[in-house]
């Protein structure tokens, strides 16, 4: 565990935090995926809109990217075509968030129609 906001989603587990402004002006989140065989993965290129954002949009923000990867794993999976965002995470990562994709979409949409603050911001 650590000190950061995080969703368990199946078996695994995603945390995310703030980190600095970068010289956009964008937050640059400090995220991490723990996958049920116990492998965690860092992911570190993720960052806010123009203006920052808080944890809440973050959050939005890598289950909005996991999704697409699962979605672009799937189409490869259908047509044996390559999707366009199945690159975004490290091949493990993707197929876990293909197998949990149900649950990522519904968390997703909890967070983005939710009319209250569910994360509260430092």
């Amino acid at each position: 565990p650590r000190l950061m906001a995080g969703l368990q989603i199946g078996n695994g587990f995603i945390s995310l935090g703030n980190g600095p402004r970068n010289a956009e002006g964008r937050t640059v989140y400090g995220c991490f995926i723990d996958l049920p065989d116990g492998t965690e993965h860092e992911v570190t290129d993720l960052c806010s809109g123009c203006g920052g954002g808080g944890i809440q949009a973050g959050l939005e923000s890598l289950l909005s990217f996991l999704g697409a990867a699962a979605e672009s794993y799937g189409y490869r999976q259908r047509t044996g075509c390559p999707g366009e965002n199945e690159d975004l995470f490290p091949p493990a990562v993707v197929q876990w968030a293909a197998e949990n994709a149900d649950e990522i979409g519904m968390l997703a949409c909890e967070i983005e129609e939710s009319e209250f603050d569910l994360v509260e911001d430092e």
